[in-house]
């Protein structure tokens, strides 16, 4: 055999199996898993702090983050996020749509505000689901005694 074509073999066998790989496990959170960062968060959330995030799991851009809260947090808006939650425990109101006020850039793709003024207000409690179209102002002004949340961010195509 010619060197060139020795070169050329070793050359695919060294990267077939980097491009035969199969794709990475589905990634997963239990029960007891969410339920044990919720004791977690409990126990680090200091008094007057409104929140406590803590990561669940990640796979590429996305990312799931629980929330704790015993208070009223600051609004937000996400530019090129959508926001998908699910009330793990507890309850509180959750505000969509109007306009941010007292905004801040966070970053080139996230704003922070002190509230929203004529947003949809409306109640949520355990097993709800609310998803925040990417450039929607958002805001939980408050909570009944505590709300934990799952919180995804999915970046939108």
């Amino acid at each position: 055999m010619s060197t060139r074509l020795l070169a050329a073999l070793a050359a695919t066998l060294i990267a077939a199996p980097l491009s035969a790989q199969p794709a990475a496990p589905a990634t997963t959170a239990s029960a007891a898993e969410i339920a044990a960062l919720s004791e977690r968060a409990a126990r680090e959330i200091k008094p007057g702090q409104p929140l406590v995030a803590l990561p669940v799991m990640g796979v590429g851009p996305w990312r799931a983050m629980l929330e704790y809260r015993q208070a009223g947090a600051p609004a937000s808006l996400h530019k090129t996020q959508i926001e998908i939650f699910q009330v793990v425990s507890g309850a509180g109101q959750f505000v969509t749509g109007g306009t941010l006020e007292g905004t801040r850039d966070v970053d080139s793709a996230n704003q922070s505000g002190t509230g929203i003024a004529g947003g949809t207000s409306r109640r949520v409690a355990t097993g709800d689901i609310m998803a925040v179209p990417a450039g929607v102002p958002h805001w939980i002004p408050s909570v009944e005694g505590r709300l934990v949340l799952i919180s995804l961010k999915v970046p939108t195509p």
